[in-house]
């Protein structure tokens, strides 16, 4: 099985976990196989004020933050292996 496989194989069983992102808290939403992007939720305690269409103030909402997990070879980027080794740990440890 190739490297990125492996890598969406192990990201989807932390679908569900909080992480740190940039200093800020994130909820893993879902690992988008086809693109390989990985979806995270914001987790801030006041979610930010989402526009309209017209760009006029809507309401608030979760931002949605998609992370590229592959290189344009296809290979694992170094944030992705450095993630998901953070989330093992985290899973190990807990």
């Amino acid at each position: 099985m190739p490297a990125s496989e492996n890598l969406m194989t192990d990201l989807r069983g932390h679908v569900g976990r909080r992480v740190i992102l940039a200093g800020r808290p994130w909820r893993i939403v879902d690992v988008l196989v086809a693109d390989g992007r990985l979806v995270l939720e914001s987790q801030d305690a006041e979610p930010p004020i989402q526009p309209d269409q017209y760009g006029n103030a809507a309401g608030r909402g979760q931002e949605h933050l998609e992370l590229a997990l592959l290189t344009t070879e296809g290979e694992p980027t170094e944030d992705a292996t450095r993630l998901l080794a953070a989330l093992n740990a985290a899973a190990a440890s807990s």
